[in-house]
């Protein structure tokens, strides 16, 4: 099972719906929207990231993403380099647009560990070396879409982030490279 699959699975199992009411529903209580970090750090575009995934908000996690997005990820339950998916700025915004859609995702649960241990290492792409990324050692994806619980987990994701100065000194951040080693199920 790639990635894809996995997060799919776990976006729909961890997502819960803001609201709760009394026995009879008469008194709806409807949770406000999250508030988003500013995309003024990697660290902060990657938080972002995380709750707009558990919300299913895909106005901000298309904005968390830059538009010449690629992921990669290899499931480590195939044999080595047999099973590589690649994953661009479309598939993403479609994804999230799906679990978003859905009605039978009750909630979604991505536990990218705490802030403080991802690891910030200066970019390995000598051709942009304004990138920062942020190396995540476990991550877990679980998604509960009716009563099936779909999970992900992963032991080595490593982020990419694009600076763009919007009005010097200014500048904003999104995610331009993901590169994941993972095994998913359900």
């Amino acid at each position: 099972m790639t990635r894809r699959l996995g997060w799919v699975v776990a976006a729909l199992a961890a997502a819960v719906l803001g609201g709760c009411g009394d026995d009879d529903g008469d008194n709806l209580i409807i949770s406000p929207p999250p508030k988003y970090p500013a995309h003024d750090s990697p660290r902060n575009v990657l938080e972002a990231m995380q709750l707009a995934y558990q919300n299913r908000d895909s106005t901000e996690y298309k904005a968390v993403y830059d538009t010449s997005y690629m992921g990669t990820s290899q499931d480590l339950n195939d044999p080595p380099g047999t099973q590589i998916s690649i994953f661009r700025y479309a598939d993403e915004v479609a994804h999230m647009g799906t679990l978003a859609r859905s009605t039978t995702i009750s909630s979604i649960v991505l536990d990218l560990g705490l802030p403080s241990s991802w690891t910030r290492l200066p970019s390995d792409d000598l051709s942009h070396p304004e990138w920062a990324m942020i190396q995540i050692s476990a991550f877990r994806l679980d998604l509960y879409d009716g009563s099936t619980l779909y999970s992900a987990q992963s032991n080595d994701m490593t982020f990419s982030f694009r600076p763009i100065v919007t009005t010097p000194p200014d500048t904003t951040w999104t995610i331009v490279r993901w590169l994941e080693n993972g095994s998913s199920g359900p």
